[in-house]
Formats: structure tokens, sequence, C-alpha cells
């Protein structure tokens, strides 16, 4: 062997450790992520999410919020710079990549429920729209639990079970993903739109509502899209770098979509309740009409709280508001 070819050699297991090392930071930064958002909601969400019943909003809340979390946790015993000191056979790693793609997907699609619930909502409890992205969803699920069988045993990796390459089809996993996610968004900025020129969209409930959508889409389609090209045209085991922090978001974004709207709809309560005791005592001797419970304080509306000050007063005004616009929620991922 020439001094050519030991060069070779010795950069490109240079180039391994590196990639190694960085990928190795890679998960540790997103563990340390994760944990520090976990602790930083945990007092918010005991209060809106534990001591409340049991609904499937709460369901689809921890699997987004824990599973990436848990995962998270696991792939740092795969290796930390080589520091763990743990080997694998080649079994044990198709059997690993297995559990991650199937974990990965319960995740993917507890986040779509979550959107399509509240895209559901926000257009008044469709049926038909129901039906529609319900047939999307369950096309979308077969297919890309059919990559997903596909690609898996393809997949290629290094002795420390590192994925360096991936078959071509997996790009279309990451494709169907991202239209099945702008579906639901162009849906939720087309409701928003016929808000606004309705007169009821300004409000900072609905506001915040799409707010949030708009945000977690933009991060969800931001990393699938990276994951997508890192998948397709690296072949190093840098390739699935991408793949922790699409935990990450995922757990974020599905989470507050759950968490936010709970917490504006609580703090709503709170005001509207304190202004209509406030209310009642002051003008107890010079109104004749009744005070308004707290419970109907406020109304569910597009999907949204809309406050008493928004509305007339009289049962009557009530009852035609509620017929002409929005639909009330049941157990959606923002139901109270």
């Amino acid at each position: 062997m020439g001094m050519l070819d030991v060069l070779k050699v010795f950069l490109s297991q240079e180039l391994e450790y590196t990639n190694a090392r960085d990928l190795s930071y890679s998960e540790v930064a997103c563990v340390t992520v994760l944990t520090w958002d976990v602790l930083v909601m945990l007092s918010e969400e005991v209060e809106l999410i534990w001591k409340r019943a049991w609904t499937p909003a709460k369901v689809m809340y921890l699997i987004a919020r824990y599973i990436p979390w848990f995962v998270q946790l696991a792939l740092l015993a795969i290796n930390v710079n080589g520091s763990t000191g743990l080997e694998f056979t080649d079994g044990q790693c198709a059997a690993w990549q297995v559990v991650q793609g199937v974990l990965l997907q319960v995740i993917v699609t507890t986040v779509d429920v979550i959107l399509i619930t509240r895209v559901y909502a926000l257009y008044s409890r469709s049926r038909v729209l129901l039906g529609i992205l319900g047939s999307l969803f369950v096309a979308e699920l077969t297919f890309l639990c059919y990559v997903l069988a596909v690609v898996t045993p393809r997949l290629t990796y290094d002795d420390e079970c590192y994925v360096t390459s991936s078959p071509a089809i997996f790009q279309y996993y990451w494709i169907v993903s991202l239209l099945f996610e702008t579906i639901l968004f162009a849906l939720t900025m087309l409701r928003f739109c016929e808000a606004v020129r309705q007169g009821w969209g300004r409000g900072p409930v609905l506001q915040q509502f799409v707010s949030d959508g708009t945000w977690a889409y933009a991060l969800v389609f931001a990393t699938m899209l990276v994951n997508m090209m890192l998948y397709k045209y690296v072949r190093s085991t840098l390739t699935g770098i991408c793949y922790t922090w699409l935990l990450v978001v995922l757990s974020i974004a599905g989470s507050r979509l759950v968490l936010n709207p709970r917490r504006a709809s609580a703090a709503r309560s709170a005001t509207s309740r304190s202004r209509l005791e406030s209310s009642t005592i002051e003008l107890t001797c010079l109104s004749r009409v009744p005070p308004v419970s707290p419970v109907r304080a406020h109304m569910r509306q597009g999907g949204v709280l809309v406050t008493i000050e928004q509305i007339s007063d009289g049962d009557m005004e009530w009852e035609k508001e509620g017929r002409r616009s929005g639909s009330t929620v049941g157990d959606g991922p923002y139901a109270v």
C-alpha cells in the first residue's frame, strides 16, 4: 500500500469520526432542547392537561409530547461520540430502525390528527369536509406505512447503527407528508380570510389560533424538507442528522397546538368571570338587566372564543349569534 492509499484511508477514517462526532453533538442538543421545553411547560401542563378529564385531545397531547422525548433519550444510548461503549449486530440495528420508523409514524399521525381536528372545528364541524379530509388522511397514512415498510429493510448503516443511505423511494414519504400538511394549512388560511371579511376574524383568540397553525406548519415543513434532501443526497453518517430535530419540532408543535388554546381559554374565562363579578357589584343597584352568568360570559364561535364584550346582551342575541356563525367545540385539541 502506497503513501497515497494510506493517506486516503486516514482521511476517510477522520471524516467518519468527524461525522459521528457532529451527529452525536446534534443528538445531545436535541435532547437538551426538548428536555428544557418539557420542564418549562410542565406547570401549565399539570393545570391544563393532567387535571382535566381524559379525552382524545389529552391522549394526543401525551403522545406528541413524550414519545419524541423518550425516543431522543433512547438514541443517546446508541452512541454519544463513541463514549457509551455499546456495540450492535446487524440484526439489532435493523430492529432498532424498525422501532424508529414505527414511532416516527405514530408521532406524525398524531400531529396530523390534531391539525385535522382544528380544521374540522374551524369549519363549523362540516361533515363533508371531515369526510374528505378523513379519506385523504387514510390514503396518506396507508402510503406512508407502505413506504416505511419498503424503505426500512433497505436502509444501510454503519457499525454504530447510524443510517448512511436510504432508497430513492424514501423521498416520497416526505413529499406526501408535506402535501397533506400544506392542504391543512391552506384550509386554515382560507377560513381565516373568510372570517376577516365577515368581521369575526380579528379577535385575539382566532389570530392566535391561526398564528399557532402558521408557525407549526412552517417549522414542520422546513424540517421535513431538510430531512428529504439529506436522505436523498447525503451518503454518510450525517444522512439522518435531522431525524432527531424532526422529533423535537413535532413534539413542540403538537403539544403547543393543544396547550396554547387551552391556556388562552382559561385566561379569558378567568378575565370574564372577574369582570362580571365586578360589574355585578358596581351596577347591581343601577341596572335591571340580570347579570350574565360566568358560564355564558363567553361562547364558542368558529372554533374560537368570543368574549362578552363582542356580543349584545340578551338571550335572543346570544342564540342569534350562535346560529349565524361558528361551531361548538367538543373534545378537539383546543377543547376546554
